[in-house]
């Protein structure tokens, strides 16, 4: 029974680091980006690099958001399919 709930929680947190890396990863670089191109330019306002953050979580859920949805569905159908196993 804990075999079979560490299995799931492993997968979960696998899915989850799986899903989240690609969108923390784009947010981080497009955030770098903002920041050099604003420090050569010489302009503070903080609201800039704000909206090419946006744009890359958008086109990052676009693209994935098919696998994440597979993704999220196979650990349902695991976590489900294990419930008997859990209880009795």
């Amino acid at each position: 029974m804990a075999d079979i709930a560490l299995q799931l929680y492993v997968l979960a947190l696998s899915t989850t680091l799986t899903l989240a890396m690609p969108v923390i990863v784009g947010v981080a670089f497009t955030g770098v980006a903002a920041s050099l191109i604003q420090t050569i330019f010489g302009i503070q306002d903080q609201n800039i690099a704000f909206a090419p953050k946006i744009a890359v979580v958008a086109l990052l859920l676009v693209g994935f958001g098919t696998r994440a949805l597979a993704a999220i569905l196979h650990i349902f159908t695991a976590a489900l399919a294990s419930v008997p196993h859990l209880v009795g």
